[in-house]
């Protein structure tokens, strides 16, 4: 990247919450991406590298200030919503004027079924936008130019889809897959309603049915590989402030073997620059050594007809900050691991 001509302009959205802080943090050091507006209704007016705590120690503070949505003003090639799930639809026609594309971490605009809509993100069904979205993985979506908004999976979601992805591909599982899925307390943002004194030093069942997440990996799923799973899907509660550990429990078709789950492990991961795929005798998956950058540890272990495979991700980076930031990068052309972790800072052991 040479030269500040060359950089594209972008703004964030909802950028005073944990996901905006982390989104702000990886563009300011990113070549091919200016900065100049991010919004916080309850912060506007007030200097951005005073509010966020990984920017408070910096000698020369940059001038940039939060704004409110209603100040957008002017052409943005990239803008980046961090806000809640139901906001971005009451914004987004007004939004995608100023906007060449919209890149969504929220929940918006992950399923297409009208039913699922309803019950899931109503506030998608409210508010007509005729510029269209497209669901949108790093790793295995097509880019879609015809399609304003550009929308990430959910953190948990990816994960599972993870495990899972090979497996289906090659049509190695019955279609029956139960998956649980840990996370860590940023998770659920800084308004989620779970107390300190709840979560420190407990393990507990954070929503055994219904979360939304599931209908969105079979649908990721059938989108991506025209093939279905009956996933039963449940989400526990870590004692960590931030990591997901998703753990998908399948059956081997007959004659599938280990050797077989192995190839198409390392057939649909090796290209993958964040993808890190561990084979059997190697180790497994852990949060720790992913915390901090934007890489997936992937594992897949057979006995029998028995296959269990994990995945392990930052929830803040791979699974939403980073994440959208390896998007916008295959987007506009820049190299899929620009301006993005590559190890952990401090983070071992």
């Amino acid at each position: 990247m040479s030269g500040a001509a060359q950089r594209k302009k972008a703004a964030i959205l909802g950028g005073s919450g944990f996901t905006g802080a982390e989104l702000y943090r990886l563009l300011r050091r990113h070549p091919g991406f200016e900065v100049t507006f991010i919004s916080s209704e309850s912060n506007a007016g007030l200097p951005v590298d005073k509010y966020y705590a990984g920017s408070i120690h910096r000698k020369k503070p940059g001038g940039l200030k939060f704004s409110r949505i209603s100040e957008l003003d002017g052409h943005y090639d990239a803008v980046f919503s961090c806000l809640p799930t139901g906001e971005l639809p009451k914004l987004v026609r007004r939004v995608a004027e100023h906007a060449d594309y919209i890149f969504n971490v929220s929940g918006d605009y992950r399923l297409a079924d009208t039913a699922l809509l309803q019950r899931h993100y109503p506030e998608t069904l409210k508010h007509d936008f005729e510029g269209g979205w497209h669901y949108f993985v790093p790793e295995f979506s097509e880019i879609d130019r015809s399609k304003k908004v550009v929308n990430l999976p959910g953190c948990m979601a990816v994960a599972t889809i993870y495990t899972l992805y090979p497996l289906v591909a090659h049509d190695l599982i019955e279609e029956r897959v139960i998956t649980d899925a840990k996370t860590g307390s940023s998770g659920g943002g800084k308004k989620a309603g779970e107390h300190h004194a709840e979560r420190t030093n407990n393990f507990r069942a954070y929503k055994v049915h219904g979360h939304r997440h599931k209908p969105e990996i079979e649908h990721a799923l059938y989108r991506q590989l025209a093939r279905t799973v009956d996933l039963q899907f449940s989400v526990f509660s870590l004692d960590l402030p931030r990591g997901i550990m998703a753990t998908s429990y399948s059956l081997l078709k007959e004659g599938v073997t280990a050797v077989d789950v192995r190839k198409a492990f390392y057939g649909a991961y090796a290209a993958k620059p964040f993808l890190h795929y561990i084979p059997a005798g190697s180790g497994t998956p852990m949060i720790k050594t992913v915390n901090g950058t934007n890489f997936a540890e992937i594992g897949a272990y057979v006995e029998g007809r028995n296959c269990v495979s994990l995945a392990t991700i930052d929830n803040l980076l791979k699974g939403a900050a980073g994440q959208v930031v390896q998007a916008a990068n295959l987007y506009f052309g820049f190299p899929e691991e620009e301006g993005l972790p590559q190890e952990g800072e401090g983070a071992w052991p």
